[in-house]
């Protein structure tokens, strides 16, 4: 009975978790959409190329991708964009913005407890800290090749 309870908790506190995860990046059409392309196709431009056509406003954040280290998380936060660019038929990501944002805290803990008729006793012992992801916005853009 014990051992089920525990179970049951443990499946909960999973399914919180997930539901608490934000998306990793939001796309908002401008345009018009093209048929989807390779992720690999995309290019990621800081200037603007002489001709192109915009299609859908992009945000991403490395939160979730489990990278560990500032070039890391944003090699995650581009390879987001390029994802989300090509889903929209994109073959290019205009960078307008990069930047990190505070994220949730971590909780981590453990603790022990010990029961006998009717007195119970526990210790518990945890830390908390926050994290930091990191951002970008930009334009799914196409550029004639």
């Amino acid at each position: 009975m014990m051992m089920q309870q525990v179970r049951m908790l443990g499946l909960a506190g999973f399914a919180l978790l997930l539901a608490g995860c934000a998306s990793p990046s939001t796309t908002h059409m401008i345009g018009q959409a093209r048929a989807p392309v390779a992720p690999e196709s995309v290019l990621v431009y800081v200037q603007e190329p002489e001709h192109y056509q915009a299609i859908a406003l992009l945000t991403a954040t490395s939160d979730g991708s489990w990278s560990l280290g500032d070039e890391a998380k944003m090699n995650a936060v581009l390879q987001r964009l390029k994802e989300a660019a090509a889903k929209v038929g994109a073959n290019g990501v205009l960078l307008k913005a990069t930047g990190e944002r505070r994220d949730d805290s971590v909780h981590v803990g453990t603790g022990i407890g010990r029961y006998g008729g009717n007195v119970g006793i526990g210790l518990n012992i945890g830390k908390s800290f926050g994290l930091t992801d990191k951002t970008a916005e930009g334009v799914a853009i196409w550029v004639e090749p």
